[in-house]
C-alpha cells in the first residue's frame, strides 16, 4: 500500500516544483524596477511613495551644485538600464541626461516634476538681489529650479511621482497610493503648522547667498534677498552694493548653503551681524530641511521682536 505524504511535506514539494523551470532550476524572484533621480531631493518622493517596491539611484551627489553638475559616462550607462527617470525639469544638466539615457533606452519613462507647478522667474539671472524679468534664456527658461523648497509644491510633485511609479509598476498602484496619501497628509499638516508659526514674519526679509528659497519665501509671505553672484566671485563694488541693500532691508536671518561656500560670506556676516544658518536644500529629507529653515526664521523673528519691546 502506498504511503501518503504528510500534508506539509507535500506542500513543500509543490512549492519547490513551482519555483523551478523545465531545467529544474529555481526561478529568481522578480527584481523591483529601478528609478533614477537627477538630484538627492527627489529620492524623498521615490522612497516615500515607492517603498520597497522600487530601487532608487541618484545621479548628482548631495555635495554637488546641481546647476553646474555633469554626470560621468559610467553614470549614464548605469542609468540607461532603469525603467523610470525622474527629473526636476529645470536644472541645466537634466535635458542632456534625458536625451542621452533615452538614446540608449528608448523604452525608459522620463517624468519631469515641474509640471503643474506655478514657477517663479528671474531669480537666477543676475544674482544682485533685485527682481528681474526673465527673457526665457538658458536651459530652464529663466525659471527658479528649487521648486521642492515649497511643501505645497512638494505635494504636487508627490502626486506626479505616484502617477509615474504606477505606470511603471501597475500591480503596485494601490500600495503606492496608500503611501502617497500618507505623505500628502503629513506635508499638508507641516505646512499648516509653519504657516501659523511664520505668520508674524510675513513681509520681512530673509538673506541668502544663493537664491534657493524663492518658493519657500512665496508660501509664507517673505522677501528673499540674494547677495551671492551666480557662480562667480563678486567684485568689491558689487558686493558692497549688495551689503548696503542688505543693511537697509534689515533681514531676520542669513541662510547659507555649504555647497556655495565663499570667503565673502564672512563679509556678509560682519556687515549684517547675522550668524549664518546652514541649510541643505538638496537634502532627501524635505520635511526636515524646510522645518529647520522655518524654525530658524521664527526664532530669529521672536528674538528681534523681543529686543524692540519698550522697557518698563
Amino acid at each position: 500500500m502506498t504511503r501518503r505524504l504528510p500534508f506539509l511535506g507535500a506542500a513543500a514539494i509543490a512549492v519547490t516544483l513551482c519555483g523551478c523551470g523545465d531545467s529544474g532550476k529555481e526561478v529568481a524572484p522578480k527584481q523591483p524596477p529601478v528609478v533614477v533621480v537627477s538630484i538627492p531631493t527627489l529620492q524623498y518622493f521615490v522612497e516615500g511613495i515607492g517603498g520597497d517596491k522600487v530601487s532608487v539611484e541618484c545621479l548628482a551627489p548631495a555635495s554637488a551644485d546641481p546647476e553646474t553638475f555633469e554626470p560621468s559616462m559610467a553614470q549614464l550607462r548605469k542609468a540607461s538600464g532603469a525603467g523610470l527617470l525622474l527629473t526636476v525639469g529645470l536644472l541645466p544638466f537634466e535635458e542632456k541626461v534625458s536625451e542621452a539615457i533615452h538614446a540608449s533606452n528608448p523604452d525608459i519613462r522620463i517624468t519631469r516634476l515641474d509640471s503643474s507647478i506655478d514657477l517663479i522667474e528671474g531669480t537666477h539671472d543676475h544674482g544682485d538681489g533685485h527682481d528681474h524679468e526673465s527673457h526665457g534664456d538658458g536651459p530652464n527658461g529663466g525659471y527658479d529650479p528649487h521648486i521642492w523648497t515649497s511643501l505645497r509644491n512638494a505635494r504636487v510633485m508627490a502626486r506626479t511621482t505616484y502617477r509615474a511609479l504606477a505606470a511603471v509598476s501597475p500591480a503596485d498602484s494601490l500600495y503606492f497610493k496608500a503611501r502617497l496619501d500618507s505623505i500628502d497628509h503629513r506635508l499638508d499638516s507641516i505646512d499648516r503648522e509653519i504657516s501659523i508659526r511664520l505668520a508674524p514674519s510675513r513681509g520681512k526679509t530673509i538673506l541668502v547667498w544663493h537664491p534657493s528659497l524663492s518658493y519657500f519665501a512665496r508660501d509664507y509671505g517673505l522677501r528673499q534677498l540674494a547677495v551671492g553672484n551666480e557662480h562667480k566671485e563678486s567684485s568689491i563694488t558689487g558686493l558692497r552694493e549688495r551689503l548696503d541693500l542688505a543693511r537697509r532691508e534689515k533681514p531676520l536671518v542669513f541662510f547659507y548653503q555649504r555647497e556655495y561656500d565663499s570667503r565673502q560670506s564672512e563679509a556678509i556676516t560682519d556687515a549684517t551681524g547675522l550668524r549664518p544658518v546652514t541649510i541643505a536644500p538638496l537634502s532627501p529629507d524635505i520635511e526636515e530641511a524646510v522645518t529647520r529653515a522655518a524654525s530658524s526664521l521664527a526664532t530669529a523673528n521672536d528674538a528681534s521682536s523681543s529686543t524692540k519691546q519698550p522697557r518698563k
